[in-house]
């Protein structure tokens, strides 16, 4: 494909651009490193925050506000901002699983030559950050009308060939998120020692009691192609909703009260404690698996759905009053 030349203004994108811009500041790129790190034998990984932000401006069509690290990823009209996350997977340092010997994405088989071993596990945990540090912060949180989150992540690990370029549209008044940043910053930062910022983890149900809507999906295919399927101008977003409940069993964020609370709340009820699995993973499994049986059977609506498990999982931060009445008043 032949780059265009670019426009001084972004104006309406279009797929074409969006591959364009993906060929120039990626796909090339990636190939250099890794012919590089074939010869240097350091890490493959280009940098991709500001790659992210070029696409979210091409996609949506909004201009970025020259902002680096700081200030407005977004302008938007009205004197509106929206801010842009990147979350990279593709690429990650990994390891052999015989002994250890840290291993490039582009290695099928251990560096070690006292190994050799193709039991490589490779890494995909990289994640978006928010990192409010005091209430001024917090509240900067909701200043932007929209959250751009980007995902890059290969479509099969194991293999490591097509790689899948995500944008999620995230509102930050929806529940899910406003109960989710007042939770790990009044609930969940105090109690650590490293004050770390809070993980967004891709595919976690947090992320998907945002109601997060994708409108921008392709596919970078192994031979150095792009195929767009979800563009905003010519397809409808698509909500990223709660996965089949049963996946949830093991999490810690849809705790058994959580379960129980969204049973009230849909006025399900469960049957009497013998008849239900007495070790606790299996019972939460129990109780989920007749949510979902519920869910199907009635239709429920996958967004009100993701806001019942929100009021659920996060129920603790009823008590910050002033801050559920200006970002959470629908709780």
């Amino acid at each position: 494909m032949t780059s265009p030349t670019p426009a001084k203004t972004i104006g309406v994108g279009t797929p074409e651009n969006a591959e364009a811009l993906l060929m120039d500041l990626y796909v090339r790129l990636r190939r250099d490193l890794q012919r590089w790190a074939a010869v240097t034998r350091q890490t493959p990984q280009p940098r991709m925050g500001y790659v992210g932000q070029h696409l979210v401006s091409v996609v949506t069509g909004h201009p970025g506000g020259r902002s680096g690290a700081r200030g407005d990823d977004l302008k938007l009209p009205e004197n509106k901002v929206a801010e842009i996350k990147c979350c990279y997977r593709v690429d990650q340092l990994g390891n052999c699983g015989a002994c250890g010997t840290v291993v490039a994405s582009i290695e099928k088989v251990c560096p070690n030559a006292a190994c050799g071993s193709t039991n490589l596990n490779r890494k995909d945990d990289s994640k978006w950050l928010l990192s409010p540090k005091n209430e001024q912060e917090l509240r900067e949180l909701f200043n932007p009308v929209s959250y751009y989150f980007v995902l890059f992540e290969f479509a099969d690990l194991e293999k490591g060939e097509d790689i899948d370029v995500f944008i999620y549209e995230v509102d930050p008044k929806c529940l899910g998120f406003s109960l989710c940043m007042i939770d790990y910053f009044f609930n969940i930062r105090p109690n650590s020692l490293s004050k770390a910022p809070f993980n967004m983890w891709p595919h976690s149900a947090k992320f998907c009691m945002m109601k997060p809507k994708m409108i921008y999906w392709s596919v970078i295919l192994d031979n150095d192609t792009i195929d767009t399927r979800v563009f905003p101008t010519r397809d409808k977003p698509v909500l990223y909703a709660l996965e089949e409940l049963t996946e949830y069993a093991d999490s810690d964020t849809i705790t058994e009260n959580a379960i129980n609370a969204v049973a009230i709340a849909r006025r399900i009820k469960f049957p009497n404690a013998r008849q239900l699995p007495t070790a606790n993973g299996k019972r939460r499994r129990a109780k989920l698996e007749i949510l979902q049986q519920q869910r199907v059977l009635n239709k429920w609506s996958d967004e009100e759905l993701a806001d019942d498990f929100a009021r659920a999982a996060f129920a603790g931060v009823a008590k910050y009053k002033k801050w559920i009445t200006e970002f959470a008043p629908a709780l």
